[in-house]
């Protein structure tokens, strides 16, 4: 009894605190949404979203990064910056930006070694396009190697 009481107990601590943990950087994404014509700077920080500090590959500086805001039929001009330094891990990027159709861009698409050379450290690549049919909710990640999990 005395033991079943103690296992009960150390899931609640255990409960309670990964709560904590996870409610302990709350802000509201609109407040730093970028527009479609930006600069996004891709850097390394160290970060701890799961209570374990490690250093990881950023969009913006931010995880997660930042919210990227445009209308119907705007031209996107996103200026995306390799700041990439940690020397633990790939210095090159890439940025894809999942699900919008790249129709006459395949080349801003993001795909590196397919549809463009990844951006060096320290160099930038303009992704410059229309997108006048879509509308929805999208994602952008990195399409090089390993970052594509982090970015």
């Amino acid at each position: 009894m005395k033991i079943s009481i103690l296992i009960i107990f150390a899931l609640l601590a255990t409960t309670y605190a990964a709560s904590v943990v996870s409610r302990s950087h709350s802000y509201t994404l609109a407040s730093r949404a970028l527009r479609s014509a930006t600069n996004l700077t891709i850097s390394n920080k160290i970060i701890a979203p799961d209570g374990f500090s490690r250093s990881a590959t950023l969009a913006g500086g931010t995880f997660p990064g930042p919210l990227i805001q445009a209308t119907k039929g705007d031209h996107f001009a996103i200026n995306v910056v390799n700041k990439l330094d940690d020397d633990s891990m790939f210095k090159s990027t890439s940025v894809h930006w999942h699900g919008l159709f790249q129709n006459g861009t395949n080349h801003m698409d993001g795909v590196s070694f397919v549809t463009q050379c990844p951006i060096a450290q320290n160099d930038s690549f303009l992704h410059s396009f229309d997108v006048p049919k879509q509308a929805g909710t999208y994602w952008y990640h990195s399409h090089y190697s390993t970052q594509q999990w982090l970015v």
